[in-house]
């Protein structure tokens, strides 16, 4: 592995410094080989007074230290050795471009983001990688545990936020360890949060039919969260979804939809009913939005008007109708082993919040605990 030290002539008549590699060297930023790196020191091609030689002399010799850097991590690299020079790198400056190639792979990094958020509150705007070990994930998780929200100066962040949060972090710290900017997996030797159960404020018939009589005064609104009631697709789902993610099958003669699932990170084929294929209107060709106008923030504001509207604004969530979709199918019988796929969950574990014995089949059962000769 070597490279060479180059010029190169630009149009205001400067040199371009740059370091040309043979063979290619892997960019872990823009995720390519690349033969050149420019590096943005332009030195003068004829100097004439003083201060353009102490220039050109200034910016000769900083070249200079950076080739011998870069030559230094490539024999290193290429022997096996780790490279300590890397634990000066911003680990905010890496996350950063983690969080891009989320983004340009239509993943949802909305809890990458916040995490990058939580940690800038409590370490500052700038984190060197040589800081980070298994002491500091043990005081970022003590962090997360005990302070506040981001959206509120009184309310706590709950166990729940915590434990993604930091679960967005370490999966941060995983990738990096993973592109030799640490020494060792740190998460490795770090529990992570544990998450707990919490009361679910589900949507029950009679809720539904009177949210389904007073529907919400915003089209979109109303028919992305009906699909989702039919569908049990997450908000993050819907607001990719494209026409041309939908597919017919005409051996089962069934919708279904393939996408890059973005919560869990990987593809779902899931099939949908007539019924929630209706609820979006004609069919569209081509890759264009089916919702292009959701915004959360929109859908949250007009959620919390239409709940409000019929008494029921404690359970003004659109994941809400998730848990609908979920209970409903249970309680009619469905297998938990088919409704965690419908789901897309990894673990049947995590379906089971779903199947606790409904308030309706307790209070059938409690009628029959009666002692007939009783007085």
């Amino acid at each position: 592995m070597r490279g060479t030290l180059r010029k190169k002539q630009l149009k205001s008549g400067k040199l371009s410094l740059y370091i040309d590699y043979y063979p290619p060297v892997w960019n872990p930023h823009k995720k390519q080989y690349t033969r050149r790196e420019f590096l943005n020191l332009h030195i003068h091609a004829n100097p004439v007074t003083s201060l353009e030689v102490q220039e050109n002399k200034l910016y000769l010799d900083i070249a200079e230290k950076i080739y011998l850097k870069r030559m230094k991590a490539l024999m290193l690299d290429a022997n096996g050795i780790y490279n300590k020079d890397a634990l000066e790198a911003d680990f905010f400056i890496y996350a950063q471009n983690f969080i891009r190639g989320k983004q340009k792979e239509k993943i949802d990094a909305n809890h990458y983001e916040t995490a990058v958020k939580y940690l800038k509150r409590w370490v500052g705007d700038h984190l060197k990688f040589r800081h980070i070990d298994e002491r500091f994930l043990e005081k970022f998780k003590e962090y997360l545990l005990t302070t506040y929200s981001l959206k509120s100066k009184s309310a706590k962040l709950d166990q729940n936020s915590a434990a993604s949060y930091y679960d967005k972090f370490a999966a941060i710290v995983q990738k990096a360890f993973l592109d030799n900017y640490l020494p060792e997996d740190y998460t490795l030797k770090v529990k992570r949060i544990s998450n707990v159960d919490t009361f679910r404020q589900i949507i029950d018939d009679d809720e539904l039919r009177l949210l389904l009589e007073s529907p919400v005064d915003d089209d979109t609104v109303f028919r992305s969260s009906i699909f989702a009631l039919l569908t049990g697709f997450r908000f993050s789902a819907i607001r990719i979804l494209k026409w041309n993610d939908f597919h017919y099958s005409k051996t089962l003669d069934a919708w279904y939809v393939y996408i890059i699932d973005p919560k869990p990170e990987r593809s779902f084929k899931h099939y949908i009913s007539k019924q929630a294929m209706a609820i979006l209107g004609e069919r569209k060709d081509g890759d264009g939005l089916v919702f292009p106008d959701l915004n959360y923030h929109r859908v949250r504001s007009k959620l919390k008007e239409w709940f409000a509207s019929v008494g029921l604004q404690d359970k003004a969530k659109f994941h809400n109708w998730r848990h609908k979709y979920a209970t409903d199918l249970i309680e009619k019988g469905e297998d938990i082993y088919i409704v965690s796929k419908m789901l897309n969950h990894r673990h049947v574990k995590t379906t089971q919040i779903y199947a606790k014995v409904p308030d309706t089949s307790r209070a059938k059962a409690a009628g029959k605990a009666i002692i007939h000769h009783l007085n």
